[in-house]
């Protein structure tokens, strides 16, 4: 029998359960900013503790479309593809808008609970991990480490790997250098190729001139096959999209 818990103070409802040795949850309530930081706990708490999760959100009205980023961002939180794992499955308002903004490609959606576990075993369309970066000379070094990582899990060429790690070390050595440090490393892969993304508390947006040489914007310039920066709330988003074939 599902052990049922109230989340009486955040407006959520979650009902826990097993199904071929895989967690369910079932929430039930209106899902918005008020009530998102209690769907988000219980899903890195489950991915954490178990790495295979499945949620059914019959029960769950939308507020906000906005909130569906809880999703994929427990996921890619907790590690990611093919580690941590989550589909969600059911009918009404989440499931559709979930289709509808597109982010079923990165955190399927399912019919039925037997659908959602056949999809449980496939990679998504879109795969992606996240974490905080230290502060100071260390974070290069690292987020050079979960880049390779990532990439290893995710099957990408070797050629491709080397020119992503320099992306990555130069994005990160920049935020070091001339902002109050990094504050997240976001890679993501899907078949447009790989994406990787630095978050800083910085404003100040990085540009590309053409005294510019050597490494730096320069190099992530040459390597990807595009970059930018995502203006947000607080500071800003570097990123770069490097081609995942041959150079």
């Amino acid at each position: 029998m599902p052990n049922e818990a109230a989340g009486a103070d955040a407006g959520l409802a979650v009902a826990v359960s097993d199904a071929a040795g895989v967690r369910v949850l079932a929430f039930a309530g209106v899902l918005g900013t008020r009530t998102a930081p209690q769907l988000d706990r219980a899903l890195r708490k489950e991915l954490l503790d178990r790495g295979r999760l499945l949620v059914d959100v019959t029960g769950l009205d939308l507020a906000s479309t906005a909130v569906l980023a809880s999703f994929p961002t427990a996921l890619a939180a907790t590690g990611g593809w093919p580690a941590s794992r989550m589909v969600l499955f059911g009918r009404g308002r989440v499931a559709e808008a979930m289709w509808q903004a597109g982010r079923h490609r990165e955190v399927p959606v399912a019919g039925d609970l037997a659908e959602a576990l056949t999809l449980l075993d496939r990679r998504p369309a879109r795969v992606r991990r996240t974490t905080d970066l230290p502060q100071g000379p260390e974070a290069a070094p690292f987020a050079r480490l979960l880049l390779r990582s990532a990439c290893e899990d995710w099957e990408i060429p070797a050629d491709a790997v080397d020119r992503a790690a320099i992306v990555a070390n130069e994005l990160v050595s920049n935020a070091v250098q001339h902002t109050l440090g990094p504050g997240e490393l976001s890679l993501a892969h899907s078949r447009r190729g790989l994406w990787v993304s630095v978050r800083d508390g910085s404003s100040a947006r990085p540009v590309l001139t053409a005294e510019s040489d050597g490494l730096g914007l320069r190099a992530v310039a040459e390597l990807s096959r595009a970059w930018g920066v995502t203006p947000l709330g607080s500071g800003k988003s570097v990123w770069a999209l490097v081609d995942d074939g041959p150079a």
